[in-house]
């Protein structure tokens, strides 16, 4: 465990405690409470003799290629962040580029600007913009890469533009520029099923631990592990994952997770540890 900034919390950065016992029968000891009590507080026991390890090699892979967005939900403390701050807190406002020369100007600039007539105006609770990098116009540097803290918000015709070149005939078209107090680079998430809107919105904590664009859109710690078992069995089968709605479509089943506590699989409800036997 390590001490938060105010010397008198603690938050742990173990993923759990597990205790090893002389058991052979892995498939009995899968209903046994102190097995079942991994899934819902990752401390527990596993089976553990010669020829018996199967399900402790099975949760270390877990462990191992889990992403970083999995390893937190799985966390008994709560650390920096508390449920609202992840899911519900949507102050980046995600953006796409237009293109690898207007990349590289707003993150030299230190700004972004957008025809007003595709956006309005900036929500009041925005504190930052990412930019989304298309399969279009970026091929293999797709995704999000960059994003900015803003500093103001002001508007201009598009001719007051000094860092990008004005086609012709824009010159008057009114513009919201996003001036930044400074850009940085995360590692990229890849983008996934299609591109963002215009303008779409995620909260920082998952600008800053997802892997991909529907991880973005996580909504609670139960949809973390929802993606995470649906994705195992896309991969296992070769299926694919659609996200419409708030809902994910695969193998022709449609998951829905109700109030961030129940899951239901073409309208009926299901256990998370039974999922798999519904898609």
């Amino acid at each position: 465990m390590s001490e938060l900034d105010n010397n008198v919390q603690f938050k742990y950065k173990t993923f759990g405690a597990y205790v090893m016992f002389s058991y052979s029968n892995e498939k009995q000891f899968i209903s046994h409470k102190f097995y079942k009590s991994i899934e819902k507080v990752n401390i527990g026991a596993f089976p553990m003799l010669p020829g018996s390890t199967s399900l402790i090699t099975e949760h270390l892979r877990n462990i191992i290629e889990g992403t970083s967005l999995e390893a937190r939900s799985k966390r008994v403390v709560l650390d920096e962040y508390d449920d609202y701050s992840k899911f519900k807190l949507e102050n980046v406002m995600v953006a796409n580029v237009k293109d690898e020369k207007h990349c590289n100007s707003y993150v030299k600039g230190l700004f972004y600007h957008i025809p007003k007539k595709s956006l309005l105006n900036v929500r009041s609770n925005i504190e930052y913009v990412a930019f989304y990098q298309s399969n279009k116009s970026f091929n293999e540097s797709s995704g999000i890469k960059y994003y900015g803290k803003i500093k103001d918000i002001i508007e201009y015709k598009r001719s007051e533009c000094r860092e990008i070149e004005c086609r012709k005939g824009a010159e008057n078209e009114e513009y919201i520029r996003i001036n930044f107090e400074w850009i940085k680079e995360i590692p990229k998430i890849e983008p996934i099923q299609y591109g963002t809107q215009i303008v779409t919105y995620t909260t920082l904590y998952l600008l800053l631990n997802a892997q991909n664009t529907h991880e973005l859109k996580y909504k609670s710690n139960l949809e973390v592990l929802v993606y995470k078992k649906i994705k195992k069995i896309a991969d296992k089968h070769n299926y694919s994952i659609r996200k419409i709605n708030n809902c994910y479509h695969i193998n022709n089943r449609i998951i829905q997770i109700i109030e961030d506590k129940i899951i239901k699989v073409d309208g009926v409800i299901v256990k998370f540890s039974e999922l798999e036997n519904y898609v």
